[in-house]
């Protein structure tokens, strides 16, 4: 799982593209992907979506899902 900052439980949100890292006292933008924080503490509430909403639950992290290489009818040419 990639760390973005967005679902990092230190993210404060400051207006709709900005955040602020508690622990590193650094500003970050909304697409910010910090791999080897060592401060990530994973939330599944996304920082700067939750105010946007009257239901939290469109806020929660859903993950990918894992797309196949092959249809299931295709033959590979390889």
């Amino acid at each position: 799982m990639k760390h973005y900052c967005r679902y990092c439980l230190h993210c404060i949100r400051q207006d709709e593209n900005i955040g602020l890292c508690e622990k590193k006292n650094e500003m970050v933008k909304r697409t910010s992907i910090r791999n080897a924080c060592i401060y990530f503490d994973f939330c599944e509430t996304d920082a700067f979506y939750y105010n946007r909403t009257d239901n939290p639950e469109k806020a929660k992290y859903k993950p990918r899902e894992v797309k196949s290489k092959e249809c299931d009818g295709q033959l590979s040419l390889f």
